[in-house]
């Protein structure tokens, strides 16, 4: 949680951290558009994914949505390397 933490404040140059940031629209987009994804934002926030989801709805912002269940939803969460393909 600390090092997702010091990366956003690092990537987005902050002077501090601030648990409540992710209410904000403004950090939303700054911390999606530096690539922090979801679970990066719900770890440093020590909130659920579902409560960043419901915000970014409440503010309208776009974002992907992992697809739900199955070999899809095992693909997405994979690491790139593991299916292999063009580089």
């Amino acid at each position: 949680m600390h090092e997702c933490r010091a990366d956003l404040v690092a990537a987005l140059d902050l002077d501090e951290f601030s648990a409540d940031a992710y209410t904000s629209a403004s950090y939303l987009e700054a911390s999606l558009e530096a690539g922090f994804d979801v679970t990066d934002l719900a770890i440093a926030h020590d909130v659920s994914k579902r409560t960043i989801y419901r915000v970014l709805d409440r503010h309208d912002i776009d974002y992907e949505t992992p697809p739900k269940n199955g070999p899809a939803r095992r693909l997405w969460s994979a690491h790139p390397d593991t299916v292999p393909g063009d580089d």
